[in-house]
């Protein structure tokens, strides 16, 4: 009789709401994530002259080159992947405290969903900035913060791996707003997984890619790689998200080394 409560109550898991959100999120953010890095890798270990001259640290040797730190990535790439496992349930409890996650209603029409998405960035770019701003002050970036700026030259991979204290700042920000509207819908939220991955995996691409950049099409208004590659170089200035309105609000906005910050 236990044995058959047992297999009834596995089986009402892996049919339960819980479970169905964390595989849309987790095999959202999967298959952007390693879609994107697969490409990132076969860069990295072939050079291929039309794409290396979009590459933004010439002047340095590529990180298959550089054993130590493509070990610490391995190693830090593995302990987030089991994390993130664990981490996601959470998430829908916290979306079930504060609100509901529809999932298994219609799809919402694409102007709602476009609406949200576009909450989302405007206050994930905002509390990205304030935060990442004060974890470049002394204390936290010395405790905290500089475990993410060991990769001086950054890649795709290198976008996720960061103190836990600060993987948690970044959730928050991704997280806050469609926590807040109380009420939203899993196609919406993947869609956000896949928008938010593909951003800041391209921003730490270390290439300039062009056409299916940001920096490309609005290199003002939304820097990308050029900015966030020089922030890693450097480790200051561009401490936004998606778009770099508060770096150049706050005087912390600058793409090369022979420009003065931009008001």
């Amino acid at each position: 009789m236990s044995i058959n409560n047992s297999a009834a109550s596995t089986s009402s898991f892996f049919q339960s709401d819980v479970w169905n959100f964390s595989v849309y999120i987790i095999v959202t953010y999967q298959i952007v994530f390693w879609l994107c890095n697969s490409i990132l890798i076969f860069i990295e270990l072939f050079d291929i002259p039309s794409i290396d001259q979009y590459r933004i640290q010439k002047q340095k040797k590529k990180l298959r080159f550089q054993p130590e730190i493509i070990r610490l990535m391995i190693k830090e790439t593995i302990q987030h992947e089991i994390s993130s496992i664990f981490l996601v349930p959470i998430l829908y409890y916290i979306f079930e405290y504060f609100g509901h996650v529809d999932l298994h209603g219609n799809r919402p029409n694409w102007s709602t969903s476009l609406f949200q998405i576009c909450l989302f960035i405007l206050s994930e770019d905002t509390i990205f900035f304030w935060t990442h701003y004060l974890f470049h002050t002394p204390w936290l970036y010395k405790n905290i913060h500089k475990k993410h700026h060991v990769y001086k030259q950054p890649t795709g991979v290198t976008a996720v791996l960061s103190d836990p204290i600060e993987a948690v700042q970044t959730q928050i920000a991704m997280w806050f707003m469609p926590v807040f509207l109380k009420d939203t819908h899993i196609f919406t939220l993947c869609l956000w997984v896949a928008i938010r991955v593909y951003q800041t995996v391209a921003a730490h691409s270390g290439y300039n890619f062009p056409y299916i950049t940001t920096q490309y099409w609005l290199p003002e208004l939304m820097p990308g790689a050029i900015a966030h590659d020089f922030h890693h170089q450097h480790g200051k200035w561009n401490y936004g998200s998606f778009f770099s309105l508060w770096d150049q609000l706050m005087g912390t906005h600058r793409l090369t080394a022979s420009t003065k910050s931009v008001n």
